[in-house]
């Protein structure tokens, strides 16, 4: 298959046109409530190029990069803020209603994505184009991190009741794209905040417990069965979790005073590579955690650094950025499947070869959607034909 798709490729094309990209991580500054870049080429931060929110008290908690454009989750003023990273300037804000306080934010595709409402006990589909509010469906109490799957979304049900200050019984709702329905709930442990998939389509879920007498619980999900298969304790109180390609989970587990604590596992056997009794030291207050394309993790807290490190916690790089960085993403394009931040024929070959399993078990793009070329939300043959006719102007 590989062979006659290549065959084809050659035939109909003649020369080879790269589109070239630099290598940005961008830094939300929760406590500074501002937008920082690392050019990841230069090692050049530019700190504050921003101000995140409309409104003072903005509590930024996340922001996701698709292409030139990134979208920052605003808890305190109910609002997702849309931002042209080529510009950087904010072109405009998506309520999502007083009192709701959005906390994380997955696109489903180049048009709509799904952000949990934290206080409204909701999930609620945003048409990205237009900033209209398509659905609101309540999917349990005080939801927080969602992850989408097969055409379904997993939400994080936290279960925190605001009035008693405590949590209830930890679930994951299995949410239908299609029917914009909960379909029905996955029991886990106290407190899940964070999802994660691995390498082989598994869904991690990170149970952080109650800070006090239930401890940091990993939860694997089969997404084929909606079964949890697997578990694994970390200790401690861990929140963000991230997976990096070469399957490898980091979770950002605090620490308030002196150092901070990052904890690593493997994803696939899950055992534990740095838990509560040997974690990995990092800046104090580590709240968070996200995994880059070289295997590598970068790393946030109180601190107001970012330290980039690799598998075994040595430190790559180390980032002075402004004031509480909370959350990162880079700007992979769609195009760019294998990450090298070009787009050319390497792309098509990368793809074709993760499609077709040839070799078996080829890795898949990292993240996932850089492989979305076409923006329909599937990845399947017609984005290597979108990309084809991409590369090399053969119209569409």
């Amino acid at each position: 298959m590989r062979s006659l798709l290549l065959s084809i490729i050659i035939t109909v094309v003649v020369g080879v046109t790269s589109a070239t990209g630099e290598e940005t991580a961008y830094v939300i500054n929760t406590t500074g409530e501002t937008l920082s870049k690392i050019d990841l080429a230069t090692s050049i931060v530019t700190n504050d190029i921003l101000t995140l929110g409309s409104d003072v008290y903005c509590y930024p908690n996340q922001i996701v990069v698709r292409d030139t454009m990134a979208y920052v989750v605003n808890s305190g003023t109910n609002e997702i803020q849309v931002i042209d990273l080529v510009a950087e300037s904010t072109v405009g804000f998506i309520s999502t209603g007083a009192g709701t306080n959005p906390y994380w934010l997955v696109f489903l595709d180049a048009q709509y994505f799904y952000v949990t409402e934290m206080l409204t006990n909701s999930l609620a589909k945003i048409d990205a184009t237009t900033g209209e509010k398509i659905a609101e469906v309540e999917v349990g109490i005080s939801p927080e991190g969602v992850l989408i799957h097969d055409y379904k979304a997993y939400v994080a049900i936290t279960a925190y009741d605001f009035d008693t200050w405590s949590w209830g019984a930890g679930k994951v709702a299995v949410y239908d794209i299609g029917s914009d329905a909960v379909m029905y709930d996955i029991s886990v442990g106290t407190n899940p905040q964070f999802l994660a998939r691995d390498t082989s389509g598994r869904i991690h879920v990170v149970c952080t417990g109650d800070y006090w007498s239930a401890w940091g619980m990993v939860y694997v999900i089969d997404p084929v069965a909606d079964v949890v298969i697997d578990s694994v304790a970390v200790g401690g109180s861990p929140g963000q979790l991230t997976i990096s390609p070469d399957n490898i989970a980091y979770l950002a587990a605090g620490g308030w005073v002196g150092d901070g604590y990052l904890y690593s596992y493997d994803a696939g056997s899950l055992e534990v590579l740095h838990g509560e009794g040997n974690p990995i030291y990092v800046d104090y207050g580590c709240t968070m955690a996200v995994a880059y394309a070289d295997g590598s993790c970068f790393v946030g807290g109180f601190a107001d650094y970012v330290r980039q490190i690799d598998a075994d916690g040595n430190t790559m790089a180390l980032y002075a950025l402004g004031d509480g960085p909370a959350h990162a993403d880079f700007n992979y394009k769609p195009g760019d499947v294998n990450g090298n931040g070009e787009t050319n024929i390497s792309d098509i070959t990368y793809y074709i070869d993760w499609l077709f399993g040839i070799p078996l078990g080829s890795p898949p793009p990292y993240p996932k959607w850089r492989a979305n070329v076409n923006g329909d939300g599937y990845y399947n043959i017609s984005d290597i034909t979108y990309l084809v006719a991409y590369l090399y102007g053969i119209p569409t």
